[in-house]
């Protein structure tokens, strides 16, 4: 009954992250960036990976061996793609198989090997680095493909930080919930403080928000709304506003 009762609680944190976190639905314009992108460049294919610490996370490809790409995680200590997010760096290659950092392995995992390589990091609010977009094999001339290269990172700039979010969410809910499980709790708020110490700074907020979401489930009604109005509030004051 009570691994039920986590089960419930769980659902329920969930339901209630939407008013603080952007939609998944972001994934899917990820996706139709990349067909987009393909098309704009006359590329062979195009990916996106988002930055997870130290690793590339690859979240949608368009043209060759994008089914192989999908889903892939590589160090950021491998590769051209790993060299662009270690240093910020716009990177366009004219032979990938004559530059030294170019992870060929990798690409014959993926069933094609590229002759060229335009690379572009995608960055955050903050300026920081938050993934990278991937051009392989481009017809577009090299002056005109680094401009819309940087048009379509800036569009990815929107995106990636907000599906990152909700990714680690994910993460820590399913963490704390085998957590509470094997730890005997009647809470989930309870696993999820608990880990706020062994955390990073920012999925360390992450799981107080969520703690404290699944702790008003515990609130009447009336409370439940009137926290829920406010948190809304909150998040609209702190969202920027885009320009039109």
């Amino acid at each position: 009954m009570r691994r039920d009762d986590l089960i419930q609680q769980l659902a329920q944190v969930a339901t209630h992250l939407p008013p603080v976190l952007p939609p998944a639905s972001s994934l899917e314009q990820v996706s139709a960036l990349c067909t987009t992108a393909r098309l704009a460049f006359g590329a062979a294919a195009v990916s996106v990976a988002a930055l997870r610490d130290t690793t590339l996370h690859y979240l949608a490809a368009a043209g060759e061996g994008a089914a192989e790409v999908v889903g892939m995680d590589l160090p950021v200590s491998r590769g051209l793609a790993g060299y662009v997010a270690m240093t910020g760096q716009m990177l366009a290659v004219d032979s990938a198989a004559d530059d030294p950092r170019f992870a060929q392995d990798v690409a014959e995992r993926t069933g094609y090997l590229p002759t060229s390589l335009l690379i572009v990091p995608v960055r955050d609010q903050r300026g920081d680095v938050a993934g990278v977009l991937s051009v392989l094999d481009r017809t577009l001339a090299s002056a005109d493909a680094l401009v819309l290269a940087s048009s379509f990172a800036a569009q990815l700039s929107l995106l990636l930080p907000g599906i990152d979010e909700v990714g680690r969410m994910a993460r820590l809910l399913l963490q704390a919930m085998g957590d509470a499980v094997s730890a005997g709790d009647a809470q989930l708020g309870t696993a999820l403080r608990r880990s706020l110490a062994t955390l990073p700074e920012a999925d360390a907020e992450l799981s107080r928000i969520a703690a404290t979401l699944g702790e008003l489930r515990a609130a009447d009604p009336v409370t439940r709304a009137r926290v829920g109005a406010l948190l809304t509030e909150i998040v609209a004051l702190a969202t920027p506003k885009r320009r039109r």
